[in-house]
């Protein structure tokens, strides 16, 4: 990998470069049997892993942590690392649920150019030892009809008693301002995507397996990248900073400077400044 900064864009058409470029990336790490394909990456969330922390609890610690956003922003960049080995320009794209209504039309859509879409479900294969009872399905979705609303009157703009995904995110990132309550709203919303989604994604043990699991946790990574440059790139618990994030080797305090970890977001290509610097706001 360069150390050139690489931008992470919305979930766009197939037929969008960055997105050809991730579907490549994927499609040929699903063919990678070792530890630097999909199949692995996805095992380390649920099964067989089980690494991955959620409500300040993790099956593999016996800590009680919000490490929920930095654990998933490791997780991210480990699987970026691996695909942009095989396809320099690839980087995970963000799915906007505030905007996109339903999934998708890169994830929905079976075959893209006649093969099959890598990105419209995985085939889970485990076998013991890595599962106690053999384990062979696809993965499937069942969204809802509606996307998630919330009764939270702070966050509800036009006061008719429903706030949007949208309100809540603007209300989060410009309001809330401790990284405690931040955290345990923007899991809230987290877990409303993926009951939303339902089928495996609703199931944290098959969750990553759907490969919209990381477009889910790329838009919520971002909202906590927008968070930060409003309220402090260094805002977060001291005490947790030197917590591991298991199994990547890196502390809660090594991924808190997003940049640092070579990455960026960006609106469009059109946000991206021509210095290539990606140090102001633009997405």
């Amino acid at each position: 990998m360069s150390g050139q900064m690489k931008y992470r864009l919305p979930v766009s058409s197939p037929q969008f470069p960055h997105m050809q470029h991730y579907i490549e990336a994927i499609r040929t790490s699903k063919e990678i049997q070792d530890n630097r394909g999909f199949y692995h990456f996805a095992g380390l969330h649920g099964a067989p892993g089980r690494w991955c922390w959620h409500h300040q609890f993790s099956r593999r610690s016996n800590l009680t942590a919000r490490v929920f956003l930095p654990w998933h922003r490791a997780y991210l960049h480990r699987l970026e690392q691996s695909l942009q080995d095989i396809q320099p320009d690839a980087s995970i794209p963000w799915w906007d649920w505030t905007q996109v209504q339903g999934i998708p039309a890169a994830f929905s859509t079976p075959k893209i150019d006649g093969q099959d879409n890598p990105l419209f479900d995985s085939e889970i294969i485990l076998n013991p030892p890595q599962v106690p009872q053999p384990i062979h399905l696809r993965t499937s979705r069942n969204p809802d009809t509606q996307m998630p609303v919330f009764s939270f009157p702070a966050a509800d703009v036009n006061q008719d008693g429903r706030a949007t995904l949208g309100e809540l995110v603007d209300y989060l990132i410009d309001s809330v301002s401790a990284y405690e309550q931040f955290n345990d709203l923007l899991e809230s919303v987290h877990d409303s995507i993926h009951g939303y989604v339902g089928e495996s994604m609703a199931d944290v043990t098959f969750a990553a397996y759907d490969p919209l699991f990381f477009s889910h946790h790329c838009m919520i990574d971002r909202i906590w990248a927008l968070w930060q440059k409003k309220h402090g790139i260094e805002n977060f618990p001291a005490g947790l900073k030197d917590v591991v994030l298991e199994p990547f080797g890196l502390t809660a305090g090594e991924v808190l400077n997003f940049q640092s970890l070579g990455y960026e977001y960006a609106m469009s290509l059109d946000d991206i400044p021509i210095s290539g610097t990606g140090l102001e706001r633009v997405g």
